[in-house]
């Protein structure tokens, strides 16, 4: 109980101050929004998802610095609130650089709905991928340099300490099932690398922003996002895991053909941790390996409506049977597809949206259609389906007694 009564104080600590900042500060700006999102699953017939979420944004500007806190609160089931700070940094503008210190998302690429050189914000897969893009990528402690030159931006991002991915708890309907002779282990929390600066991170970028084409270069020193074993203990099996070191190097290109949009992106993993599950009894070995992602995007409108379309492809150099990877034996080869089409009506007050990820080897999808009502200026009522199909041991059909239905009502101030 007395825990409870934390937190709350905690929220009503944080609405008081950023509502007394906004009275006080001419040039501060409030702003945010209110949701209460419910999700029915079709396999259980439960509604498995009841939550309300306040995302709040205090802005505020100086002579020549600006600052951003981005406070969030989740209230579900009656449950102990979960309060988070998703942003929380200050700039500081330059003649020919910007420098922003602080808690922030950084977001890299090209790429709609995957994730190949944007790799510096790690993501938060409580709800898998079906939360919006906003929630999934994390805000990271770190020191962000921009400085420009004629067409070219330099960028460069050191993250003093390690953030992982945010994982589903064992019990939610989004952790992953691992495969035998896995099934019934006990799963030990990944240690974490010590706060030193060895284990710092380190990411730099080149871009150059043209009249015909749009083209960047990165590279990056950095832990990987997700967790792998590295040791099995049995009888009974027992799995610890670990975060570890790569580097990575990528570049991305957009450019328009007519009245097509044409976007490229491409990241090799160098070196990149994968676990080895050998044999029986099962024990783990860690090897390194060189990966490949790379994407297509094409972009265009057709009848009114809005299209895109993506090829993912994925290669694991010097593969073998053994590999794993997030509790899944890994393909030398993937390959995956997405398809968007979004229109509007009613002079767009009503917005219709259908996002399709197809993977190819299984055979499986995740098929999301939306649909959103503007019922006055900032109030939006929603709804939608999350379809999961196919083979079981694909990405998105081994989730396929999770298709739900659900509906949102957002109010923006």
């Amino acid at each position: 109980m007395r825990h409870n009564k934390t937190k709350i104080l905690a929220a009503l600590a944080i609405l008081l101050t950023v509502a007394t900042l906004s009275l006080v500060a001419k040039d501060i700006e409030f702003n945010g929004m209110l949701r209460d999102h419910i999700a029915y699953t079709f396999e259980d017939a439960t509604f498995a998802v009841h939550e309300q979420t306040l995302d709040l944004t205090l802005t505020g500007w100086g002579e020549n610095t600006h600052m951003v806190i981005n406070p969030t609160i989740y209230m579900s089931d009656n449950k102990t609130l979960s309060l988070g700070i998703r942003e929380a940094y200050i700039d500081f503008y330059l003649k020919d650089a910007d420098i922003r210190v602080g808690k922030q998302a950084i977001i890299w690429g090209e790429a709609e709905g995957a994730f190949i050189t944007d790799i510096v914000s790690p993501r938060d897969m409580r709800s898998f991928i079906l939360a919006d893009f906003k929630e999934i990528r994390k805000g990271v402690p770190a020191i962000k340099v921009d400085y420009y030159k004629d067409a070219f931006t330099f960028e460069g991002i050191w993250i003093a300490k390690f953030i992982p991915t945010t994982m589903p708890e064992k019990d939610s309907m989004w952790a992953k099932k691992m495969e035998p002779p896995f099934s019934n282990a006990t799963i030990n929390a990944p240690s974490m690398p010590d706060a030193t600066l060895k284990n710092s991170e380190l990411f730099g970028k080149v871009s150059h922003f043209g009249s015909k084409a749009n083209w960047a270069l990165m590279g990056g020193y950095a832990f990987t996002d997700e967790p792998y074993i590295w040791k099995i203990t049995s009888p009974p099996p027992t799995i610890d895991q670990e975060y570890g070191r790569y580097t990575m190097g990528g570049g991305s290109l957009s450019t328009t053909i007519g009245a097509t949009v044409l976007r490229l992106e491409a990241a090799a993993y160098f070196d990149k941790p994968f676990t080895s599950i050998p044999g029986a009894p099962p024990t783990a070995t860690v090897e390194n390996h060189h990966q490949l992602q790379s994407l297509v995007g094409l972009d265009w409108s057709m009848w009114g409506s809005q299209m895109s379309t993506q090829y993912i492809f994925g290669f694991v150099h010097d593969h073998n049977d053994t590999l794993m990877e997030q509790g899944k034996f890994l393909k030398e080869f993937s390959h995956t597809f997405t398809f968007r089409v979004q229109k509007t009506f009613f002079s767009d007050r009503l917005a219709a949206k259908l996002f399709t990820y197809v993977e190819a080897d299984p055979l499986n999808a995740l098929i999301r259609g939306s649909l959103a009502w503007t019922v006055e200026d900032g109030v939006v009522l929603e709804g939608g389906l999350d379809l999961f199909v196919g083979d079981e041991d694909g990405t998105f059909g081994s989730y396929k007694d999770n298709s739900l239905a659900w509906m949102a009502l957002r109010w923006y101030f």
